[in-house]
């Protein structure tokens, strides 16, 4: 791993860690960072992104019902 990816993936976790867990699936904060993932050029980090915005929708779904 390169030193701009873990400098990468240490800033998302240090995010991760700062939200709420039981909020962060439906904050503002979790959905932007989860959007910047999905628009990340390393393709690790927009794979995490695609799979965190699946799960949002998910959610959203669950609630709508």
């Amino acid at each position: 791993m390169t030193g701009v990816n873990s400098t990468k993936y240490a800033e998302i976790g240090r995010k991760m860690r700062a939200l709420p867990l039981e909020k962060h699936d439906a904050s503002y904060e979790w959905e932007e960072l989860v959007q910047k993932l999905c628009d990340s050029g390393d393709a690790g980090l927009h794979e995490i992104g695609i799979r965190e915005q699946g799960e949002l929708k998910q959610k959203r779904i669950m609630i709508i019902q």
